[in-house]
């Protein structure tokens, strides 16, 4: 009986053995890689042996500073000697997401244009952009021998507007472009005329020369409280009456406007920019 079991023990050594030797046998050393690079195998697949090989723990690779003189020698990349040293592949790189999957609720989405804080949502004012505009004030520039202004008026096409606030003194918020802030957009009133509305963005001639901008009794002020990156709380100062109205935001074209003289010729300017109109119903 003792002699059949210590005759089982070394069958079981000699087969442990032999198996460890097999593996041995398998494993991939410096010199299988310098025989891969020598055939001319692609450092990719070079790459994607070893870190398949290293999850079976069948690598044996010598990267001292001897080893090393030894793969270069046999022109090793260095990527690869890079992972005979860690073959880890390299983590997941963490990507991020360009915009916030979900929105504060309690600013407007990150869209750029202006919004009404309806209730405890927001409505997007729909915007467009001006490229239309007419001269005015010729008759009192004709009368007055042209001493009285000329004025470039921006026209939006409609009697009135679409975007109908039921609101004597919204609050409005701003999702600015990149680079602006609120300071680059102004509140306007519209004037009604015919089927269509339009606001002065700027003078020329006369004894005062050419002038930009809106003017100032068009204007109705707000306060703008940053609230967000980009994007701004706009508090009116006062009731607004019903009417029609927009936030104008202009591109700086208008300004090219200059002055001219009696009875000479002169030049305006396009009115360009972009507009986000209202009404505020009866």
């Amino acid at each position: 009986m003792k002699r059949r079991v210590s005759l089982l023990a070394t069958l079981f050594l000699l087969l442990a053995t032999t198996a460890m030797s097999q593996q041995l046998g398998k494993r991939i050393t410096n010199k299988d890689v310098i025989d891969m690079v020598a055939l001319g195998v692609s450092d990719d697949v070079i790459i994607t042996k070893i870190r398949s090989a290293s999850a079976g723990g069948t690598l044996q690779f010598d990267t001292s500073v001897d080893g090393l003189k030894e793969l270069k020698a046999a022109k090793v990349s260095d990527e690869v000697i890079k992972v005979m040293i860690n073959p880890a592949p390299p983590a997941a790189p963490l990507v991020v997401a360009a915009t916030p999957i979900t929105n504060d609720p309690n600013l407007p989405p990150p869209e750029v244009g202006v919004y009404w804080k309806n209730a405890n949502a927001f409505t997007r004012i729909e915007g467009q952009n001006i490229s239309q505009a007419k001269v005015g004030g010729k008759a009192g520039s004709m009368f007055t021998y042209g001493m009285r202004n000329e004025h470039w008026d921006a026209t939006l096409d409609g009697p009135e507007s679409k975007n109908v606030i039921n609101e004597r003194q919204p609050v409005f918020y701003i999702y600015v472009p990149d680079g602006a802030s609120s300071s680059d957009f102004a509140l306007i009133i519209l004037e009604k005329k015919g089927n269509r509305r339009e606001f002065q963005i700027g003078s020329f001639g006369g004894l005062t020369g050419g002038k930009s901008g809106v003017k100032r009794d068009k204007e109705i002020a707000f306060t703008a409280e940053h609230a967000g990156i980009r994007t701004y709380k706009i508090t009116l100062n006062a009731a607004m009456k019903p009417g029609e109205y927009a936030f104008f935001m202009g591109t700086g074209q208008q300004a090219t406007m200059a002055g001219g003289s009696i009875g000479g010729a002169r030049s305006g300017g396009a009115a360009s920019g972009k507009v986000y109109d209202f009404r505020i119903p009866e």
